[in-house]
Protein backbone atom coordinates (compact mmCIF):
# COMPACT_ATOMS: atom_id res chain seq x y z
CA UNK A 1 0.00 0.00 0.00
CA UNK A 2 1.19 3.18 -1.28
CA UNK A 3 1.60 6.60 0.97
CA UNK A 4 -0.22 9.07 -0.83
CA UNK A 5 -0.56 12.88 -1.23
CA UNK A 6 -3.98 14.57 -0.93
CA UNK A 7 -4.66 15.09 -4.51
CA UNK A 8 -3.18 11.80 -4.99
CA UNK A 9 -6.01 10.14 -2.82
CA UNK A 10 -8.72 12.74 -4.52
CA UNK A 11 -7.80 10.88 -7.70
CA UNK A 12 -8.55 7.48 -6.28
CA UNK A 13 -11.80 8.70 -4.61
CA UNK A 14 -12.69 10.00 -8.28
CA UNK A 15 -11.76 6.83 -10.26
CA UNK A 16 -13.43 4.79 -7.61
CA UNK A 17 -17.11 6.75 -8.16
CA UNK A 18 -16.35 7.59 -12.02
CA UNK A 19 -14.66 4.59 -13.30
CA UNK A 20 -16.06 1.57 -11.41
CA UNK A 21 -19.26 3.31 -10.50
CA UNK A 22 -18.95 2.82 -6.36
CA UNK A 23 -21.15 5.37 -5.41
CA UNK A 24 -19.52 8.47 -3.06
CA UNK A 25 -22.43 7.73 -0.23
CA UNK A 26 -20.90 3.68 -0.09
CA UNK A 27 -17.36 5.02 0.55
CA UNK A 28 -18.57 7.06 2.97
CA UNK A 29 -20.33 4.28 4.56
CA UNK A 30 -17.47 2.04 4.95
CA UNK A 31 -15.11 4.71 5.62
CA UNK A 32 -17.56 5.54 9.21
CA UNK A 33 -18.13 2.11 9.62
CA UNK A 34 -14.28 1.76 9.53
CA UNK A 35 -13.81 4.03 12.03
CA UNK A 36 -16.20 3.41 14.55
CA UNK A 37 -14.82 0.10 15.08
CA UNK A 38 -11.61 1.84 15.75
CA UNK A 39 -13.55 4.18 18.09
CA UNK A 40 -14.97 0.97 20.09
CA UNK A 41 -11.48 -0.44 20.47
CA UNK A 42 -10.10 2.83 21.96
CA UNK A 43 -12.91 3.34 24.58
CA UNK A 44 -13.19 -0.17 25.35
CA UNK A 45 -9.19 -0.01 25.60
CA UNK A 46 -8.98 2.73 27.80
CA UNK A 47 -11.63 1.74 30.01
CA UNK A 48 -14.43 4.48 29.85
CA UNK A 49 -17.61 4.81 30.93
CA UNK A 50 -18.62 8.25 29.71
CA UNK A 51 -20.33 9.43 26.48
CA UNK A 52 -18.75 9.60 22.81
CA UNK A 53 -18.33 13.34 21.91
CA UNK A 54 -18.17 13.35 17.92
CA UNK A 55 -17.15 17.24 16.33
CA UNK A 56 -18.27 17.26 12.49
CA UNK A 57 -17.09 19.73 9.97
CA UNK A 58 -19.50 20.76 6.82
CA UNK A 59 -17.15 18.67 4.44
CA UNK A 60 -17.10 14.69 3.98
CA UNK A 61 -15.24 14.49 6.81
CA UNK A 62 -17.61 15.28 8.92
CA UNK A 63 -19.78 13.30 7.12
CA UNK A 64 -17.82 10.11 7.77
CA UNK A 65 -18.06 11.46 11.73
CA UNK A 66 -21.63 11.36 11.32
CA UNK A 67 -21.52 7.74 9.92
CA UNK A 68 -19.39 6.81 13.08
CA UNK A 69 -22.13 8.78 15.15
CA UNK A 70 -25.05 6.64 13.55
CA UNK A 71 -23.20 2.85 14.11
CA UNK A 72 -22.22 3.85 17.95
CA UNK A 73 -25.62 5.02 18.96
CA UNK A 74 -26.74 1.61 17.23
CA UNK A 75 -24.15 -0.29 19.26
CA UNK A 76 -25.47 1.17 22.29
CA UNK A 77 -22.68 3.59 23.06
CA UNK A 78 -24.40 7.33 24.36
CA UNK A 79 -23.16 9.84 21.41
CA UNK A 80 -23.42 13.21 21.31
CA UNK A 81 -22.90 15.02 17.99
CA UNK A 82 -21.14 19.18 17.89
CA UNK A 83 -21.77 20.77 14.28
CA UNK A 84 -18.84 22.93 13.73
CA UNK A 85 -21.22 24.85 10.62
CA UNK A 86 -24.90 26.24 10.64
CA UNK A 87 -26.79 23.06 9.68
CA UNK A 88 -29.26 25.26 7.80
CA UNK A 89 -26.53 25.27 5.22
CA UNK A 90 -25.93 21.84 5.17
CA UNK A 91 -26.98 20.54 1.33
CA UNK A 92 -29.08 17.39 2.11
CA UNK A 93 -28.56 16.12 -1.13
CA UNK A 94 -24.89 15.44 -0.84
CA UNK A 95 -23.23 12.37 1.34
CA UNK A 96 -22.48 14.40 4.09
CA UNK A 97 -25.93 16.20 4.61
CA UNK A 98 -27.71 12.99 3.81
CA UNK A 99 -26.08 10.80 6.74
CA UNK A 100 -26.81 15.02 8.79
CA UNK A 101 -30.64 13.96 7.87
CA UNK A 102 -30.23 10.35 8.94
CA UNK A 103 -28.87 10.96 12.33
CA UNK A 104 -31.57 13.98 13.03
CA UNK A 105 -34.19 11.37 12.27
CA UNK A 106 -32.67 9.25 14.28
CA UNK A 107 -32.84 11.52 16.93
CA UNK A 108 -29.49 12.15 17.78
CA UNK A 109 -28.53 15.00 20.10
CA UNK A 110 -27.02 17.46 17.54
CA UNK A 111 -25.73 20.79 18.90
CA UNK A 112 -24.02 23.57 16.48
CA UNK A 113 -20.75 25.27 18.04
CA UNK A 114 -20.60 28.12 15.10
CA UNK A 115 -20.11 31.33 17.65
CA UNK A 116 -16.96 32.12 20.12
CA UNK A 117 -19.65 31.88 23.16
CA UNK A 118 -20.76 28.20 22.01
CA UNK A 119 -17.06 27.21 21.67
CA UNK A 120 -16.08 28.49 25.28
CA UNK A 121 -19.06 26.56 26.92
CA UNK A 122 -16.87 23.70 25.90
CA UNK A 123 -14.50 24.05 28.87
CA UNK A 124 -17.29 23.37 31.14
CA UNK A 125 -19.05 20.43 29.14
CA UNK A 126 -16.15 17.86 28.07
CA UNK A 127 -16.53 14.33 30.32
CA UNK A 128 -13.94 13.13 32.45
CA UNK A 129 -14.30 9.79 30.98
CA UNK A 130 -15.80 10.16 27.92
CA UNK A 131 -13.89 9.80 23.99
CA UNK A 132 -13.64 12.57 21.05
CA UNK A 133 -13.82 11.62 17.70
CA UNK A 134 -11.97 14.14 15.62
CA UNK A 135 -13.93 15.03 12.39
CA UNK A 136 -13.71 18.61 11.92
CA UNK A 137 -11.24 18.50 9.75
CA UNK A 138 -10.07 16.17 7.07
CA UNK A 139 -6.69 15.99 4.39
CA UNK A 140 -8.14 19.28 2.32
CA UNK A 141 -6.83 21.34 5.34
CA UNK A 142 -4.12 23.49 3.86
CA UNK A 143 -4.06 26.75 5.88
CA UNK A 144 -4.49 27.41 9.63
CA UNK A 145 -8.35 26.69 10.82
CA UNK A 146 -10.19 30.46 11.37
CA UNK A 147 -12.18 31.20 14.14
CA UNK A 148 -13.98 29.87 16.57
CA UNK A 149 -12.77 26.17 15.16
CA UNK A 150 -9.15 26.80 15.61
CA UNK A 151 -10.21 27.63 19.67
CA UNK A 152 -12.35 24.20 19.53
CA UNK A 153 -9.14 22.02 18.59
CA UNK A 154 -7.38 24.27 21.79
CA UNK A 155 -9.77 23.25 23.70
CA UNK A 156 -10.02 19.66 22.96
CA UNK A 157 -6.34 19.38 22.85
CA UNK A 158 -6.23 20.49 26.52
CA UNK A 159 -9.03 18.44 27.66
CA UNK A 160 -6.23 15.22 27.57
CA UNK A 161 -9.47 12.74 26.55
CA UNK A 162 -8.17 10.30 24.43
CA UNK A 163 -8.79 11.58 20.65
CA UNK A 164 -10.04 9.31 17.26
CA UNK A 165 -9.48 11.52 14.47
CA UNK A 166 -10.88 10.49 11.42
CA UNK A 167 -8.57 10.46 8.22
CA UNK A 168 -6.20 12.99 9.95
CA UNK A 169 -5.87 14.88 12.99
CA UNK A 170 -7.36 18.47 12.73
CA UNK A 171 -5.06 20.92 11.95
CA UNK A 172 -1.88 18.60 10.36
CA UNK A 173 -1.21 19.32 7.06
CA UNK A 174 -1.64 15.46 4.93
CA UNK A 175 1.17 16.42 2.48
CA UNK A 176 3.64 17.63 5.12
CA UNK A 177 3.15 16.90 8.72
CA UNK A 178 3.03 20.55 9.62
CA UNK A 179 0.98 21.62 12.11
CA UNK A 180 -1.42 24.50 11.07
CA UNK A 181 -1.03 26.89 13.76
CA UNK A 182 -3.32 24.56 16.28
CA UNK A 183 -3.64 20.85 16.00
CA UNK A 184 -5.77 18.27 17.79
CA UNK A 185 -3.45 15.16 18.68
CA UNK A 186 -4.81 12.09 18.08
CA UNK A 187 -4.25 8.61 20.07
CA UNK A 188 -5.59 7.00 17.17
CA UNK A 189 -5.97 7.89 13.56
CA UNK A 190 -8.59 6.47 10.81
CA UNK A 191 -7.47 7.22 7.72
CA UNK A 192 -9.03 5.86 4.79
CA UNK A 193 -8.02 3.71 2.13
CA UNK A 194 -4.15 4.62 1.71
CA UNK A 195 -2.14 6.40 4.60
CA UNK A 196 -1.08 10.37 3.61
CA UNK A 197 2.45 11.26 3.37
CA UNK A 198 1.41 14.05 6.34
CA UNK A 199 0.92 11.14 8.59
CA UNK A 200 4.13 10.64 10.07
CA UNK A 201 3.88 13.12 11.99
CA UNK A 202 3.59 12.16 16.23
CA UNK A 203 0.40 13.84 16.65
CA UNK A 204 -1.18 11.27 14.85
CA UNK A 205 -0.41 8.37 17.42
CA UNK A 206 -1.56 4.90 16.05
CA UNK A 207 -2.48 4.73 12.54
CA UNK A 208 -5.35 2.36 11.45
CA UNK A 209 -6.00 2.23 7.49
CA UNK A 210 -10.05 1.79 7.29
CA UNK A 211 -10.56 -0.24 3.97
CA UNK A 212 -13.42 1.58 1.94
CA UNK A 213 -13.73 -0.70 -0.80
CA UNK A 214 -11.58 0.93 -3.76
CA UNK A 215 -10.13 -1.73 -5.94
CA UNK A 216 -7.13 -2.64 -4.52
CA UNK A 217 -4.97 -1.79 -7.66
CA UNK A 218 -5.80 1.91 -7.29
CA UNK A 219 -4.04 1.65 -3.85
CA UNK A 220 -0.65 -0.01 -4.97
Amino acid sequence: MKWVSRDEMRKIDRRAIEEFGIPALILMENAGRGAAEEAKKLYQDRNLSGPVLIFCGSGNNGGDGLVVARHLANAGFEVQVFLTFDRSRADRTREAGINLTICERMGLPIEELTTPEAVEGMRDRLPTDGLIVDAIFGIGLSTPPREPQATLIRILAESRLPVLAIDIPSGLDADTGQVLGVVLPADVTATMACPKLGLKAPQVGRLVVIDISAPAFLLT
